[in-house]
């Protein structure tokens, strides 16, 4: 595939995807409960005296990667989403 589709292809993901997350944020208001827990537990955790340098860094490192395998999850399952319904107007014979 072309580098310029992938880009567009890219961007697209991402405007969609924002705008995925504002509808989701309006529509389960326990959202914004959940991120303001993950936020603070976060500065607890950066601020805490008994966690050594390497702790921290190994939970930064942690959250980090998460957030990766999480934002590479929900690319795949919206583009998978996208396939599905495809396939589903196909079998039903509204497109080709």
């Amino acid at each position: 595939m072309d580098d310029k589709i992938k880009e567009l292809l890219e961007q697209g993901f991402v405007e969609r995807s924002q705008i995925a997350f504002t509808r989701m944020r309006e529509a389960v208001p326990r959202f914004d409960e959940l991120v303001n827990e993950l936020v603070s537990l976060s500065e607890e955790v950066e601020h805490c005296a008994g966690i050594s340098e390497g702790a921290r860094e190994q939970v930064r490192q942690f959250l980090s990667r998460s957030s990766e395998v999480d934002a590479e999850f929900q690319k795949y399952l919206y583009i998978q989403g996208a396939r599905d319904c495809v396939e589903m107007l196909r079998e039903l014979g509204v497109i080709r």
